[in-house]
């Protein structure tokens, strides 16, 4: 489900709340569905439990999860229409499209790369 990239320079808690978000879009993570325990995901990554846990607080902090004592972390309802997660999202494809048109990238280029994503 979740994959660590571990050469990336995208910090690896930041790849797990960024893998979940991306399942949340998807539809393949719904409300109300329970998430793996940080500890068992911890160890199925052979990451920290540390790490594992900031990216969860990160998530619950920002409304995506909610977590029951005792019972686990959940998909809040409002997970999708989180706007902190999409004004990053835009803040990254901005920064992406200026790098991209400033190293030669034309509109029909970034077009054709946006149709590659979407397919």
């Amino acid at each position: 489900m979740i994959s660590i990239d571990l050469r990336s320079r995208v910090p690896i808690y930041e790849q797990i709340k960024n893998q979940i978000m991306e399942l949340i879009m998807l539809g393949v993570l719904k409300p109300h569905v329970q998430l793996p325990s940080i500890r068992s995901l911890a160890q199925e990554l052979k990451l920290n439990v540390n790490t594992v846990k900031k990216a969860f607080a990160d998530l619950e902090t920002a409304g995506v999860t909610y977590t029951l004592s005792g019972r686990g972390s959940f998909i809040s309802d409002k997970a999708v229409e989180n706007s902190q997660f999409k004004a990053k999202a835009v803040e990254n494809i901005e920064m992406a499209l200026s790098a991209g048109k400033s190293n030669g990238l034309t509109k029909d280029d970034i077009q054709n790369i946006l149709e590659k994503i979407f397919n």
